[in-house]
């Protein structure tokens, strides 16, 4: 169902369609690949499952054998899910081959383990936690399955959300006063970044050309107190960044792009999530024209290594 136009002056043309799976209280969408394949995650009552979009539409639903919930978050060119699941007992990571196969992992000595996005070459990313609350790291599981594990440098928390072929990673970190998106390149050093004037920026998955999205969140006061808003973000390889907005919508959260320049998310109406996935641009088509278009923001860059 096409539902209108995405505000973004970093993905060219094209509109956006609305994903909801048949059935589900909410439905949000968290990667997508170079096929225009994508997956995500959809509530029915108290439990949430996994699911994998085709291009054309088609919807398959999964679980991981045994779990209370299951959570869809990357998808890599060849079809591979990665994810977590709830066990009842603990978190841990997950991938799904294209045949549907399901094998299970976890960082070793974590209480809990979040699978969050996989590349071409087989590279997991993901955060972990030793006591399964309040410590939070990022991890890379290489092909081999072999761990390696990080922080950025003064974080409280470290949260990897999307990795590329270069061994690229982006996601989010907090260092006790508010959240602050990042970038960390293949040499191991970060590059952190905010919306101006938000309260906390999230960094979401990233695509080849180092284009990578996510979400600042902002507090109004209005007749019924103070309520948070969130405007989804493109950020450019060179650090400038753009506003995304879902007309309409009272919040919106941009999770994934792909090197097509579609980009997947959610968005707020009504107390309700639902999910997007963006055209194929056009070339030459230019930007993208929305109400509640933010306009162009310049980001505040600190470099640390």
């Amino acid at each position: 169902m096409v539902c209108g136009l995405l505000a973004s002056g970093g993905v060219q043309g094209g509109s956006f369609t609305t994903v909801e799976v048949p059935g589900a209280t909410s439905t949000t969408v968290d990667g997508v690949n170079e096929r225009g394949g994508s997956v995500g995650t959809y509530a029915v009552g108290m439990s949430s499952r996994g699911f994998v979009r085709r291009a054309d539409g088609a919807i398959t639903t999964f679980d991981v054998a045994g779990s209370l919930s299951t959570y869809a978050r990357g998808i890599n060119d060849g079809g591979t899910v990665v994810g977590h699941y709830d066990s009842g007992l603990g978190t841990g990571g997950y991938t799904r081959g294209v045949d549907g196969t399901i094998a299970t992992f976890v960082v070793p000595g974590a209480a809990a383990t979040f699978g969050a996005d996989v590349n071409n070459l087989g590279q997991i990313v993901g955060t972990y936690s030793i006591g399964g609350v309040f410590d939070f790291h990022g991890f890379i599981r290489a092909a081999d399955g072999n761990f390696s594990t990080f922080d950025v440098p003064g974080a409280s928390w470290t949260y990897a959300e999307g990795i590329n072929d270069q061994g690229q990673v982006s996601g989010f970190y907090f260092d006790g006063m508010a959240f602050h998106g990042y970038l960390r390149a293949s040499d191991g050093s970060f590059t952190s970044f905010d919306v101006p004037q938000s309260m906390s920026t999230f960094g979401g998955g990233l695509n080849n050309a180092g284009s990578s999205v996510g979400y600042s969140v902002v507090s109004i006061f209005t007749s019924s107190g103070f309520v948070s808003i969130a405007t989804g973000l493109v950020r450019n390889p060179d650090g400038t960044m753009t506003s995304v907005v879902v007309p309409g919508s009272a919040s919106t959260y941009v999770a994934g792009i792909n090197d097509r320049g579609q980009i997947v998310g959610n968005y707020v109406v009504n107390g309700v999530a639902r999910g997007f996935i963006t055209a194929v641009p056009e070339p030459g088509g230019g930007t993208l024209l929305a109400t509640g278009v933010l306009g162009l923001l310049m980001v505040k860059r600190r470099r640390r290594s």
